[in-house]
């Protein structure tokens, strides 16, 4: 729909926007990609700034991966971070790396608009989607790849010049219940607890 994700803005389901804070103009603030290839539908999870550093991170519901980028001009810093494969490592799980082959293509006859596993989203195990930052680290949600089972939180250091520390850590394991919800998005209070947000299933 031309609508959907601001094309008229030169936009795609990967784009994150910016709005001018004394005119309210909506102007393209950077494209999330992967190698220079264009989300093609999963779109965006969550956003978090990084005020020390003057970076906003942003994780990718089609890739899983978290991206880095300088708000001064939008442009990415460095290589994301790939939890499916570096998170997942630091605790001796295997792998998950990035699969380009499941790709959405609503032209393929994979694709059913009533069924979620055809949209594109990286595999649970590799997916991530809220964001927060305390002490120094960047705290993120993931999924653990079994489907009755809750989501997890983990963690990633931001060094000193804001890029990804070698220090990665499985910080809990959310309850399954009510059900095994994603986590949307990440908050601490001024005394240091963590709070988490929940979603329905997709």
């Amino acid at each position: 729909m031309k609508g959907q994700f601001g094309l008229d803005l030169q936009g795609d389901p990967g784009s994150i926007y910016k709005v001018d804070g004394t005119t309210g103009a909506v102007s393209l603030f950077a494209k999330v990609m992967l190698d220079g290839v264009p989300n093609p539908g999963p779109a965006l999870g969550n956003l978090v700034y990084d005020p020390a550093h003057k970076q906003l991170f942003v994780s990718d519901l089609y890739t899983g991966m978290i991206h880095r980028f300088a708000i001064a001009d939008g442009g990415e810093l460095g290589p994301p971070y790939d939890h499916g494969v570096i998170g997942r490592a630091a605790v001796n799980l295997p792998p998950a790396p990035f699969n380009p082959v499941a790709r959405l293509n609503i032209a393929s006859s994979r694709f059913n608009s009533e069924d979620p596993n055809s949209w594109g989203f990286a595999p649970p195990e590799r997916r991530v989607w809220g964001l927060a930052i305390q002490g120094g680290r960047l705290f993120y949600s993931a999924g653990n790849g079994a489907a009755t089972d809750g989501p997890q939180i983990w963690s990633v250091g931001i060094q000193q010049d804001g890029g990804f520390a070698n220090d990665v850590r499985w910080e809990l394991d959310v309850p399954a219940q009510p059900g095994p919800y994603p986590v949307s998005d990440i908050t601490f209070s001024q005394k240091g607890a963590m709070i988490l947000a929940q979603r329905a299933p997709i």
